[in-house]
Formats: structure tokens, sequence, C-alpha cells
């Protein structure tokens, strides 16, 4: 008898519902209790305080250590009592659930058991739809640990499961999902963090997101994702991102394992002046291959580069600042056929309004003055066979341009389309790439030339 093939964990605050607890009034009560034994914990989270408290406590005087964690336990204790009958589910938590039916899920949570089936009570939550309910008890924290994780794999639903969904919203959950895989090595855990402002994004990566979504429901779609027949060539574009490149190798190399037959990853290095193509080399396991310009000339060009050198089935072109993530691919991938090209748009804009403004005035200069018909965002996969049938040589394009007359060329040539949606995230580090009047004007001469050629060739 085989075990499922995945489960998942999820937390309570923050995943499924929101408690509401007005933690502001908890740390000034927690406060003025450790301040009575002339301790200071200034400056430090309020689990961490409560520990840090104790333990130099403890340090003096073991019994007095553990009245100060009884009475500092007793005041959140008492603030989720009343918050747990009064909270709100989250807007997606319901079609999380319904997106995982049929498979085994668990919950691990901080949250006292009783508030947590308090919790689940009031937004009708069933307590029996997990197979295992991980919560605190006493006066101590599970997180961040291996144990609960550990216990919920002992379970029998979960036993010979081969991937370990973690799905949690803070540092405590992902050091959980962490410390479980180092206590347990066999044991496949993979953590996804739900960031619900993009400031969160590094700090879940920190603490050692393996992904992060920033809508809850996309956590299903990575659980779910079947692993994908296609092998894929991953191509990063990269221009002097020698602070994300090794992050962005990183998450290819993850989705590539996790759900792809066969991949590799090619970084185009367009004439950096830093180190990103060192980086990029140092972070390869027998899986990335470097393409150098030795000077910057452009993203079409690192387009052609990349696009020659891929030799696996399907083809997918990524920025090496993360703004569009590896883990996207597995939207398109079901999709994509020898015949069909998978084209994505944003669900939000990644930038502020002056870059969304541009982006409008860029697409319909493409589309209106440049004749191009097919239109994207993002990223696209397309099959090899195309590269046999449009000599890229051909695509003389330096911009971004070049995509959009690929994509044209692919059209005639009898291409169809699919069109899907991800959502983008913000560059975390690096310089950003303005929009300047210089790259404008060259946008625009592309775009102007291309209509020339195109018309005087019919």
């Amino acid at each position: 008898m085989t075990g499922p093939a995945a489960i998942a964990i999820v937390g309570l605050d923050g995943v499924l519902v929101d408690l509401h607890l007005d933690t502001a009034r908890v740390r000034r009560e927690l406060n003025a209790i450790i301040a009575t034994e002339g301790i200071a914990v200034d400056g430090e989270g309020l689990i961490a305080s409560i520990e840090s408290a104790c333990a130099k406590l403890g340090a003096r005087d073991a019994e007095a250590g553990a009245r100060l964690a009884t009475r500092l336990w007793a005041v959140i204790d008492e603030e989720e009592a009343r918050c747990g009958p009064a909270c709100s589910i989250h807007s997606e938590a319901r079609s999380l659930l319904q997106r995982l039916s049929g498979m085994p899920v668990a919950l691990y949570t901080n949250n006292h058991h009783s508030c947590t089936l308090a919790a689940l009570r009031a937004v009708g939550i069933d307590p029996a739809r997990f197979f295992s309910i991980q919560a605190r008890k006493g006066a101590a924290s599970i997180k961040p640990a291996a144990e609960p994780v550990l216990a919920i794999l002992s379970a029998p639903e979960a036993a010979g499961a081969k991937r370990v969904f973690l799905v949690g919203h803070d540092s405590a959950d992902m050091g959980a999902a962490l410390a479980a895989r180092q206590a347990a090595p066999a044991a496949s855990v993979i953590a996804i963090g739900c960031a619900h402002a993009m400031a969160e994004v590094p700090l879940l990566e920190e603490a050692g997101a393996d992904f992060v979504v920033t809508e809850v429901s996309e956590a299903a779609e990575l659980i779910r994702a079947p692993k994908s027949p296609h092998t894929l060539s991953m191509v990063l574009l990269a221009w002097n991102e020698e602070a994300s490149i090794t992050a962005a190798v990183r998450d290819c190399r993850r989705v590539g394992r996790l759900w792809l037959s066969g991949y590799e990853i090619i970084v185009v290095d367009d004439g950096s002046c830093d180190g990103t193509a060192a980086r990029a080399e140092a972070a390869s396991e027998g899986d990335v291959r470097v393409v150098r310009h030795a000077r910057n000339l452009g993203m079409g060009a690192a387009l052609r580069s990349g696009y020659a050198a891929a030799g696996c089935d399907y083809i997918a072109f990524l920025p090496a600042d993360r703004q569009v993530r590896p883990q996207s691919l597995l939207t398109f991938l079901p999709w994509a056929t020898p015949e069909t090209t998978v084209v994505s748009t944003y669900v939000t804009p990644p930038s502020g309004p002056w870059r969304r403004l541009m982006s409008l005035v860029f697409h319909a200069l493409v589309r209106d003055l440049g004749g191009l018909r097919v239109d994207f965002d993002g990223s696209y996969v397309f099959h090899r066979r195309w590269l046999g049938m449009i000599d890229l040589a051909t695509v003389r394009s330096e911009t971004f341009v070049f995509s959009f007359e690929l994509l044209e060329r692919m059209r005639q040539a009898g291409c169809g389309f699919a069109p899907v949606t991800i959502r983008p995230f913000a560059r975390e580090v690096g310089q950003s790439r303005e929009v300047a009047l210089r790259r404008i004007v060259r946008v625009f001469g592309e775009v102007v030339r291309y209509r020339i050629r195109n018309l005087t060739s019919v």
C-alpha cells in the first residue's frame, strides 16, 4: 500500500483565520510583568521576549522562571480566549481548503488548543477536516520546532507521503519546516510562506521559506501541481544582478526538481560589470550554463542568445531580478503543447503608477503602431520546434520588442496561444530598471522599424 503523494500542514492565524489579537495591549501587560523581575527585553518579538525573560530569570532560579512563564502565557491565553470565538475567516481560507479537498491536511499552530477549536467553530470549519491538530497546550511555545511536525508525519494518514507542504504566514512557521527537514532528512518538507504584504517576502525567505505566495489560495496551486511531462529550459536574463542571481538560480532549481521531468538553467549575463556571472557559476549544481556578452547588448540580444543555447523541449525566460518567479511557470505548463505557446498577463502590475502608465503606453505602441498582435506581460512558454521554423537572427529587435516580434512571427507560422494570469513580485534587491526617455525613444524606434519592414515585405 502506497502513501499519499502529498500532505499539507497549514497554520491557523494568518492562513485560515484572523484572530485580531490586541498584541499592543498584550505586550504592555507582558512588559509590566517582566519589569517586576528587573529584566529588560526591549526590541525583541512577543514570543522571543517571553522566552528571553524566562531564560534569564530561570538561570538564577529555575522555579521562578517557570512561574514567570505561567504568568506570561496566561496573558496570551486570556487574549486568545477572548478573540477565538469572535475571529473572522481569512478571505481565501475556504478556497484553500476546497482546493485541497481529497488530500490529507493537518493543522499546526502556536495558538492554544482551546482557542484553535473555538476559532474553527466560529468560522464554520470542521476540526475533523484535519487528521492531526498540533497546538499549544501549556505555558511554552511549540514553534519553531521539529517535534510537532514530526508528530504529524508519524500519523497513519501521513505514512509514506512523498511531499509535505507546510503553509504558514510567519518566520516561526518557516523555521519549523526547516527544523523538521533537518531532523528527518528523508522527509521532503517544503515551506510555503504566505506574505500579506510585499515587505514580508524577504523576511519569510530569510526564515527558510522555499516558496512565497502573496495570496493564500496560491499555496494550493503549488501543492496540487502535478509533475509535468515537459522538460524546460529556464533562461535567466541578468544585467548587473549580482545581488539576486543566486536566489534566482535557487528558485529555478527548486521548481525544476519538484515539478519538471527535466530542466536546465541558462543565465545570460548581458555585459554585467559586477559579479553576476561568477555568482551564477558558483550557484550551479551541474544544472547551470552561463552565456556571457562582452558588453550590454539589450534584452533582445540576451533572449536571442539564451534561446539559441536552450536544449530542452520547452523554453521560458525569467528576469533575474525575481519579479517573475519560476513557480509561476506551473500555471503555464498544463497548457503548453508543441502547437500552443502560453503567454501571461499580470493580475496586478508590480510597480507604481508611473511604471503602470508607461507599460500601457508601450503595449499600445507595440499593438497599434507596430501591428504586433500577440500581447503578454511577464513571460511565455513555447516549444523549441518554433526555433526550427523561425531563424532567430532574422528577429532583429534588441529591446523587449524582440519577444513581441518573435511571438508575432510564430503566430504567422501557425502557432496557437493560450493566456494565463500570474502575480509578479516587487524587486527586493539590486537596482531598478527605471523607464528613461532614452529607452522610450529606443523602443519607439524599434516598433517603427518593424512596421516599415513588415509593410515593405508585403
